[in-house]
């Protein structure tokens, strides 16, 4: 007998709830280490256990639809990979529609779930919150590869979105003890911007939330913020830079986390951050140097690049760049492999709790 479990968002927030960070990251971890070496990986047929092909786009009138198909080895609470490092082989599909308008309500996402035996779909998944969570375990793994040089203590936002929102309760969480101010750039005020800083500040009382408004990267003052920022996260559409960088803009020892554009003609900072910063750290080096704009614009060649899963696979000595003066960015275009290592946590968690609607002999 075949079923489907169907998870709807509200399943997926009672699945969140109560899944652990730091398994979360873990999951994550996992699939960057075996990407960058995973030339290497084969299974008992002899295929690639990772998978990722370059996202499929179809374009309608009213919005871009983005299809992820990947297939990678994923690691769960309840068992872990085995000694070749690999888990349980895992195959799914995210399918993410960007509206060409306002996307007031977030990006519609759907994760289908394959059963490799059978080739037929086992679980379909909300993916609206995954995708901000994924990216955030991405964007916390790197801070623990390249800490600031002092425990953070300021984090600055531009955007207000679900990827905004995601960071800043991941990154509160891990840095509670110092990250006290938070501030998100945007360019003009919204009921959503508002709605994230009273309920990020009910969840965080100790904690100071701003929101900072700037139409334009030339406006006054926007600079002042992004020099305060220990960590700077950019989560936009933005086809310029969101601001003008010079000798003090960012600060000393900041990190950069861009996770916004994924087209050429997309940009969230400008050529001299990009090619005067100390170091370049990327999910995908073939990924980001097809799709990001910051890149492609600087010229940035793949040498000058360093993967994420090099760091984690000791592959790349991180010492070098231990001083408290360098300024590092992550860039951060989404690998698939990274939906299905957190879309597979949350059905098996769902699956523990008795969540989403099954469907029977549904072939």
């Amino acid at each position: 007998m075949s079923t489907i479990r169907i998870l709807t968002s509200n399943d997926v927030d009672k699945v969140l709830d109560n899944l652990s960070p730091e398994l979360a990251i873990k999951s994550q971890a996992h699939l960057f280490e075996l990407f960058s070496r995973a030339e290497a990986l084969k299974d008992t047929q002899g295929h690639n256990v990772i998978q990722t092909p370059h996202r499929i786009t179809v374009s309608s009138e009213d919005s871009t639809m983005l299809f992820m198909p990947s297939r990678a080895p994923t690691i769960s609470s309840s068992s872990s990979s085995n000694e070749n490092g690999r888990g349980n082989n895992t195959t799914s599909i995210k399918i993410v529609s960007v509206p060409n308008g306002s996307g007031a309500d977030g990006l519609p996402a759907t994760t289908l779930v394959m059963n490799e035996k059978t080739g037929k779909v086992k679980a379909i998944v909300n993916a609206r919150k995954l995708t901000a969570l994924r990216n955030a375990c991405g964007s916390a793994l790197f801070l623990q590869q390249f800490p600031n040089p002092t425990p953070p203590k300021h984090l600055v936002l531009f955007g207000s979105g679900a990827q905004c929102y995601s960071h800043t309760i991941l990154f509160l969480k891990l840095y509670s003890s110092s990250l006290k101010n938070v501030t998100f750039v945007i360019r003009s005020l919204t009921p959503r911007a508002e709605k994230v800083i009273k309920d990020l500040s009910s969840k965080f009382p100790q904690v100071k939330f701003e929101l900072a408004v700037h139409a334009s990267a030339e406006s006054e003052g926007l600079n002042e913020v992004v020099k305060k920022g220990d960590i700077i996260v950019t989560a936009t559409s933005s086809t310029k830079p969101l601001f003008k960088s010079d000798s003090s803009t960012p600060g000393k020892g900041s990190r950069l986390i861009l996770i916004g554009s994924y087209k050429p003609t997309m940009k969230e900072i400008d050529s001299n951050l990009t090619k005067n910063s100390s170091l370049l750290v990327v999910d995908s080096k073939d990924a980001c140097l097809r799709e990001s704009g910051e890149l492609i614009e600087s010229n940035i060649q793949k040498d000058q690049l360093v993967e994420l899963g090099e760091t984690l696979n000791k592959e790349y000595e991180i010492k070098s760049h231990n001083n408290d003066d360098d300024i590092i960015i992550f860039k951060s275009v989404g690998l698939g492999i990274q939906d299905v290592a957190i879309t597979n946590l949350v059905v098996e968690e769902a699956e523990k709790l008795s969540l989403g609607n099954i469907i029977e002999n549904y072939d």
